[in-house]
């Protein structure tokens, strides 16, 4: 029976947690956790911090080996990780763990992840090892099915965007709107706009694959 769980881990337990606690408008989000046989190779937004600041955190606190920018946009930085897996840290656990990260969102306080298990035995034990690591955390939820609002990971910038263009016709053949009108009215920019339509369909995309997959 597949089980999906929601926990919450206080920031000052692992030490990607810590090094982005320093800064308190900080907001990251972990898009996609891959895992390799040598290390766990996410990708994350963050917003807030620079990328200098960034880069001197998070290897102040030994949590990551390397860190590159790949894009800015919005406000956010996306970023390419590799961890440091010297630690057997919550982000390390995460990879060498059975179940599969549907989410990971952190603030300065505390971070929440949303995971997918074939089974209770895996989340159990993934659990346990945090514990036993002496990582606070909290179960917040523990289903055997996923509640349907969150199936999708829509942000609400994202939401307003993709809401608005279908009401005003930009999907529609012949289109009844523009990109640029549609900017206009969201009082952004055209290519902030395309951006932010592009990164919908993309996870619009991954949560039906996810949803298909159970």
């Amino acid at each position: 029976m597949v089980v999906y769980a929601e926990i919450s881990v206080a920031a000052n337990g692992f030490r990607i947690g810590q090094a982005f606690s320093e800064f308190p408008d900080v907001r990251v989000e972990l898009d996609r956790v891959v895992p390799t046989s040598n290390a766990v190779v996410p990708f994350i937004w963050v917003q807030g911090p620079s990328p200098t600041e960034v880069a001197r955190a998070t290897r102040e606190h030994r949590a990551v080996e390397q860190i590159t920018v790949l894009n800015e946009e919005e406000g956010r930085t996306l970023y390419r990780v590799v961890w440091n897996r010297a630690f057997q840290d919550t982000i390390v656990s995460i990879g060498d763990s059975n179940l599969a990260l549907l989410s990971g969102i952190g603030t300065a306080d505390e971070w929440r992840f949303e995971f997918r298990g074939s089974s209770k035995a895996p989340l159990s034990a993934f659990i346990d090892e945090l514990r036993a690591d002496g990582i606070r955390m909290n179960v917040i939820r523990l289903a055997e099915d996923r509640p349907e609002q969150d199936r999708t990971h829509l942000t609400g910038p994202q939401f307003e965007a993709l809401q608005l263009a279908y009401v005003e016709g930009y999907f529609d053949d012949p289109r009844r709107t523009t990109l640029d009108t549609l900017a206009q009215e969201l009082r952004i920019s055209r290519q902030a706009l395309s951006g932010r339509l592009r990164r919908a369909f993309d996870t619009l995309a991954a949560d039906a694959l996810d949803v298909f997959s159970e």
